[in-house]
């Protein structure tokens, strides 16, 4: 059993027979996903803190209007 990803949009396809297998092997779209999963457990996981946009502090409402004599 093999499973393949599209390079394109990242959709898994799995294979059972070893015909289907060789041809996907030779298509240039797909790449084969490995079964076994790396060890994660020795990767220090790094958070990024997360901080509000900052926008411009403006005087709210419509400017007062000025009466000329």
């Amino acid at each position: 059993m093999a499973t393949f990803r599209c390079l394109q949009s990242g959709n898994t396809v799995t294979f059972t027979l070893q015909h289907d297998i060789d041809s996907m092997r030779g298509h240039s779209g797909y790449v084969r996903v490995d079964e076994a999963q790396p060890d994660t457990q020795n990767e220090q996981r790094v958070d990024t803190p997360f901080t509000a946009p900052q926008q411009p502090v403006r005087p709210r409402g419509r400017p007062r209007k000025e009466f000329t004599l």
